[in-house]
């Protein structure tokens, strides 16, 4: 057989997904054509689905150098930038082929994939509408078209439908089970979720794959399976900060290990992230700020219609404006009507999407910041790696995380006595600056909150004990002290009330876990309430979680009259719960150990009209609580945001 021959079978082996086969015949090939370039590029894009990046590109720029109009050459080092996450230069290769060839398949839905990373939803939908109206058996376009509908949390049952299909025709085709998973996600249904990930992973030992697999366990409260994920991950990937910073945040949930384990596990890893990032920039010629407006810069990815809005947003507004000059870097992907309320706080505005950490860095210190606030912590899309590079001569954390970042780069964790209280800077990179008591402003969206009902137990001739913490939060330990408190109260029921409660399959796996506990199914109810508002009327009193208590979910329970009985925990994440009670005058609803939780529980049951008279009056309580008065609590934060800056300027005279 002629090599012409060879090839033209190879490559139908290849588009068959007979990779083996092909792979051997395009290696025999390249002995006798070492400079073949569409040779070169077909061995790559087989060597990039093995997982082996580097040799691909090898082989990939060898393919360019034989031809630099080699447009699925092109496409395949496009793609490679894709999985690197390296979206400006996949953008730059996408248009280099497209200007080749408009209608071409893959590059098209390369640039696709690249304009919905910028946010470009619309225009990325169009394209991967484009690329099937050119081939409309396209796997990749189909799946990326499934994929920015569900983005854009539009056809989400047709998205599914879609996904289904196309795995039950291509069963071992894991980038399918990949993205089904993620739509299962969206429906809650995180069992099937977590079945498909395992199967992508067994199909090809992707990071992505085994990442999202550990995820989806954290969710569903296993987060023990998931830690060890990712601990092996990062032995492999140390400097992957999205693994490193999922790890910190499920490490937050983590009953066995101790304040000091967790520090040094922040702490370590704020070494290795700062790495990546080498500080850039120089203040020692920064302006004084006597005579002009402080600059104050926030960073966030949650300014829209998020949880981090009912404490943030009327912060924003109280600014003293004559005062204080305010910058939001806004990364947040998908804006909305709360955003745009937000903007008129504020004198600039920069949207920061679609910017690299370095181009934050660079757009901030052009900005001459004085002071940067981070709300985010290690959450998603968070903009550490900007922090790292020192754009501003102070930087501070605030609320969005609630612990520390472990970097050196943040000079202060904004705090209070409640939430930091003596004692607690060892578990801290950062120097604890407090402010007084409450730390944060509280402002809940009235407009969709129901009214205070009636206590349930009144009408139900039973207390009912609940929670609407994630899932995350339920530790087994957590779940047997709950279940003294059962056997405690006679006929007391416990009520678990949270999104991915909508899946039957979700809920059997969970009751299976309460009963290798020894907590029978008769005695807990399993739900999702839809508005979470609502759930809160069947409610008598709520527990808090440790070692992380809760945190919005404490503030909500108060303000629908429902108590909380909470236990101190490690700084801080322990003490949030504290951090809202005492200045509440229910410091007595506070315990410091696993007997006094259950003792406190079991009191609270045993009075139903003081229930009933507390449910009466907490809203009212939380109304009339420094906690809504924003102006004080923004001054606060103003005169700590100036002492910050004069005590920078006093070190560097």
């Amino acid at each position: 057989m002629n090599a012409e021959k060879i090839f033209e079978e190879a490559a139908t082996q290849h588009v068959a997904g007979e990779y083996a086969k092909a792979k051997a015949a395009y290696q025999r090939l390249m002995k006798k054509y070492p400079n073949n370039s569409e040779l070169l590029g077909n061995l790559a894009a087989i060597v990039k689905h093995e997982g082996k990046f580097k040799a691909a590109e090898d082989l990939l720029m060898r393919a360019l150098r034989a031809n630099p109009n080699n447009i699925s050459a092109i496409a395949t080092l496009s793609n490679i930038r894709i999985s690197e996450r390296d979206y400006a230069e996949a953008g730059r290769l996408s248009q280099i082929a497209l200007a080749i060839n408009p209608n071409h398949v893959e590059s098209l839905v390369n640039w696709g994939i690249v304009q919905i990373h910028r946010n470009q939803m619309q225009s990325g939908t169009a394209t991967f509408h484009r690329a099937l109206h050119l081939d409309p058996k396209s796997i990749p376009a189909k799946l990326n078209l499934a994929n920015a509908y569900r983005l854009q949390k539009v056809f989400v049952d047709e998205v599914v439908t879609t996904l289904e299909d196309l795995r039950s025709k291509q069963p071992d085709n894991a980038d399918v089970l990949f993205y089904l998973a993620q739509a299962y996600q969206d429906k809650m249904r995180f069992v099937r979720s977590v079945d498909c990930l395992w199967k992508a992973w067994e199909l090809e030992k992707k990071n992505d794959y085994i990442i999202a697999y550990a995820n989806a366990l954290v969710v569903l409260g296993e987060f023990e399976e998931a830690l060890k994920i990712y601990e092996d991950v990062l032995k492999l990937d140390e400097m992957n900060a999205e693994i490193g910073t999922t790890f910190l945040f499920s490490l937050n949930y983590d009953d066995r290990k101790s304040a000091e384990e967790v520090f040094e596990e922040y702490k370590s890893f704020g070494t290795r992230f700062s790495r990546q990032f080498p500080r850039k920039f120089d203040h020692t010629n920064h302006p004084p700020v006597k005579g002009r407006r402080i600059r104050i810069g926030y960073s966030s990815a949650d300014l829209y219609a998020h949880v981090v809005a009912y404490f943030i947003a009327p912060i924003f507004a109280e600014h003293d404006r004559s005062q204080f000059e305010l910058f939001a870097y806004s990364n947040t992907h998908r804006p909305d009507a709360v955003t745009e309320r937000m903007k008129n706080s504020f004198d600039h505005w920069v949207d920061v999407t679609n910017m690299t950490h370095d181009d934050v860095a660079q757009r901030i210190y052009d900005d001459k910041i004085d002071v940067l606030i981070d709300l985010a912590g290690h959450t998603s899309d968070s903009r550490l790696g900007a922090f790292a590079q020192r754009p501003a001569p102070v930087q501070c954390t605030y609320l969005g995380y609630g612990y520390t970042t472990g970097m050196n780069e943040i000079d202060y964790f904004i705090g209070d006595d409640n939430l930091t209280p003596a004692g607690s800077e060892p578990y801290f990179s950062e120097q604890i600056y407090r402010v007084p008591s409450p730390l944060y402003a509280y402002q809940p969206p009235v407009h969709v909150i129901p009214e205070v009902a009636e206590l349930p137990a009144k009408k139900n001739g039973y207390v009912t004990f609940g929670s609407m913490s994630r899932i995350v939060r339920f530790n087994d330990r957590l779940l047997k002290v709950w279940k003294r408190i059962l056997d405690r109260v006679p006929n007391s029921r416990l009520r678990l009330d949270q999104k991915p409660f909508e899946d039957f399959e979700t809920i059997e796996r969970f009751y299976s876990r309460l009963e290798k506990l020894g907590i029978s199914r008769e005695q807990v109810d399993l739900v999702s309430t839809r508005p979470h508002w609502h759930g809160y009327h069947q409610m008598d009193i709520a527990l808090d979680c440790w070692p992380h208590n809760a945190g919005t979910t404490t503030f909500e329970s108060l303000y629908l009259g429902v108590p909380v009985v909470s236990k101190r925990d490690r700084v801080s994440v322990g003490r949030l719960s504290q951090m809202v009670l005492e200045p509440l005058g229910l410091g007595d609803w506070i315990v410091d150990s696993e007997d006094e939780f259950v003792e406190r529980a079991v009191l609270a049951a045993s009075d139903i009209d003081a229930l009933a008279e507390m449910r009466a009056t907490l809203r009212d309580r939380i109304r009339n609580s420094p906690f809504m008065d924003f102006r004080t609590r923004t001054r606060n934060l103003e005169n700590a945001f100036r002492d910050m800056i004069l005590r920078f300027e006093e070190k560097n005279r």
